[in-house]
């Protein structure tokens, strides 16, 4: 799994099927045919954009289904992710512990530690992802994006030292994104696609199509809880909150039309994603919310 429960982004997947009916589907067309029309939409209006809940979050992870030969018998583990504000930039704490269970070897430990700075006015961001196999080192990333005058921009990984990614204009950053799907959900559309970069794996960048559904309520989402849940603000969850499937293409293979992996999740008009199951083809990841807290605004 390359992409780690992205997230920032991160509906039920039991309706959904109900609730993307009649909906246009993913990718149709995909964005390299309808790209003129959605990337001149991305920017929310000015004064409009949404407020973003500074909040920390830990979630369960189970695999809820598999399919014959999927080569992988049970995934568990948890996830903690912070959204906090540095004043001029948004920052992104996410740590993953995993355990992969196999049917004819042991199981394998995996630790992933990612985090994100992401400047306001999108000229810049940092990240830094450093993930671990049974307590040995596996894998470091580390680099910054650069915005060009024109729009464009360059990935550049220091970890490892010789890769890069060039950026097209209207590329987004992960809460550049997240917001673009909340004006398109707060307007009433139900489909908005974009190019993202966030720097969780050495794929480069991916284009989302992301399909937005009827609005969850609280009582439903308390019910999406995890069984042994902690503290959860619900303050935090009273605000709009909206079905939505993502599905994510790696553009280093444009020749792909299935997507890499895609996800259920309900967004809310906050940021905060309160339930989230990641489909993977072979097998489905479950993200329940065991616990949810407002972090304290910043002293800019």
């Amino acid at each position: 799994m390359s992409k780690k429960f992205t997230l920032f982004l991160v509906a039920a997947a039991a309706t959904a099927g109900a609730f993307y009916a009649g909906l246009p589907g993913p990718r149709a067309g995909g964005l390299h045919d309808i790209a003129a029309s959605t990337l001149a939409r991305i920017a929310p209006a000015a004064g409009n954009e949404p407020e973003v809940a500074l909040h920390k979050a830990i979630y369960d992870l189970n695999m809820v289904s598999v399919a014959s030969g999927a080569g992988v018998a049970g995934i568990k583990g948890e996830m903690y992710f912070e959204q906090d504000d540095a004043c001029d930039a948004w920052t992104t704490d996410q740590r993953f512990n995993m355990e992969y269970q196999y049917p004819e070897r042991s199981a394998v430990n995996n630790t992933n530690h990612y985090v994100a700075w992401e400047g306001k006015d999108g000229k810049r961001f940092e990240f830094n992802s450093e993930r671990e196999e049974n307590g040995q080192p596996s894998e470091l990333l580390r680099g910054a994006v650069l915005r060009n005058d024109d729009g464009t921009a360059q990935a550049k990984y220091t970890r490892p030292p010789s890769l890069s990614f060039d950026l097209p204009q209207g590329y987004l950053l992960p809460t550049q994104q997240t917001n673009q799907v909340i004006e398109h959900a707060r307007a009433g559309d139900h489909f908005t696609s974009a190019i993202l970069f966030d720097g969780t794996d050495a794929d480069g960048p991916v284009e989302i199509d992301t399909v937005i559904g009827k609005k969850a309520t609280l009582d439903e989402i308390k019910k999406l809880y995890a069984a042994k849940a902690g503290k959860i603000d619900d303050s935090l969850l009273a605000v709009d909150g909206w079905h939505v499937r993502m599905a994510v293409f790696p553009l280093k293979d444009k020749d792909v039309m299935t997507p890499s992996y895609e996800m259920d999740m309900i967004l809310h008009a906050n940021g905060v994603v309160s339930y989230a199951v990641v489909d993977y083809k072979t097998f489905k990841v479950e993200q329940r919310l065991k616990t949810l807290e407002r972090l304290p605004p910043p002293k800019c």
